[in-house]
């Protein structure tokens, strides 16, 4: 069960263990379409004291001003703090994966105290031959992963602002290199950036306004199913969510549940049915996908699932049918 706030549990035990310089992992900025995907470290010390122990949360629990705040005083509590980065450039060649490990190295690289055990949100790193230890939603348990989260999330923010200022088109201060309708209109009316990553489907989408009949009936059927959502009673957050581990066509909540939605359209006549379409490889691409955006999200989720959206047109693109399947597929 997710606690309400990071507790120091773990931590302590470690200590408790001989291990005096126990380190939090977490980065951000694995999803967005621009900007570098940064990893934070955290070392807090021992024995916990003063306010600003209260102001560490999971950072996407957490309002930019106090992300803020609570960095600041990381700064001056923490016993060590670094934050490492990967380019654009290196996650189109290496993959968002090893690029988030090769952020997290730097940052290990750059860090005053050498740590002597590892926390980490999510996944472990057997290249760096350290103790460690892998939670998952980490960033809402270890009090020293959440104080990572923030590090790395400051830091990225940070930099985007920097780069508005390079690239004003794109509202980067707003949009974080995050896939906002307005960031997609500007590459596809000024093309991407050098701070873009070029292998990611959206940016290649939306710089060569790329379409072919299959994309055209596509994009349809995502208009009509999320305009078909919003008529009962769903939110649509976003469409066409996207990393290199796959792409989520329409991620919506309903009461308290986050739906991540795959629109499988035909027209009338196909062979192969939406349900059948949907393969095992593809399944496994939506759930790592969705996984991804839950960490990523600024709200934290307990209830989600995964839908199928099966959309029957005829010739001339007229609805003949629409299904919505819940829980299509399941971890």
């Amino acid at each position: 069960m997710i606690p309400d706030r990071p507790h120091f549990d773990l931590e302590r035990r470690l200590h408790s263990q001989g291990y005096a310089l126990v380190a939090g992992i977490d980065e951000a900025g694995r999803g967005p379409l621009a900007g570098p995907v940064s990893a934070g470290i955290a070392i807090l010390p021992q024995k916990l004291s003063g306010d600003w122990v209260g102001l560490v949360n999971d950072s996407k629990k957490l309002s930019p001003a106090q992300r803020e705040l609570a960095y600041h005083r990381l700064q001056t509590e923490a016993v060590a703090l670094s934050v490492g980065f990967s380019s654009s450039q290196e996650i189109d060649s290496l993959g968002i994966s090893s690029a988030t490990r090769l952020a997290i190295r730097r940052a290990l690289e750059k860090i005053s105290s050498r740590p002597h055990h590892l926390l980490l949100d999510a996944f472990s790193i057997p290249e760096i031959n350290l103790p460690q230890i892998a939670i998952k939603k980490g960033d809402a348990i270890s009090l020293s992963i959440a104080a990572a989260s923030i590090a790395a999330k400051v830091e990225r923010d940070r930099l985007m602002v920097r780069y508005a200022s390079a690239y004003p088109q794109y509202d980067f201060a707003n949009n974080k290199g995050y896939g906002t309708p307005a960031h997609l209109t500007a590459i596809t009316k000024f093309g991407p950036t050098p701070v873009h990553r070029l292998t990611f489907k959206r940016v290649r989408e939306s710089a060569s306004g790329e379409s072919s009949d299959a994309a055209t009936i596509g994009r349809h059927a995502e208009q009509i199913v999320a305009t078909h959502l919003r008529f009962h009673g769903y939110r649509v957050i976003e469409t066409n969510y996207s990393t290199r581990l796959g792409e989520i066509d329409i991620i919506a909540s309903q009461d308290e549940t986050l739906v991540f939605v795959e629109v499988r359209a035909r027209q009338r006549g196909g062979m192969v049915g939406p349900v059948e379409s949907l393969t095992r490889s593809k399944q496994q691409k939506m759930i790592a996908t969705a996984q991804q955006y839950l960490q990523d999200c600024e709200t934290t989720w307990t209830d989600w699932r995964m839908d199928l959206a099966a959309v029957e047109l005829d010739r001339s693109g007229l609805v003949k049918r629409l299904r919505i399947l819940e829980n299509v597929v399941e971890e």
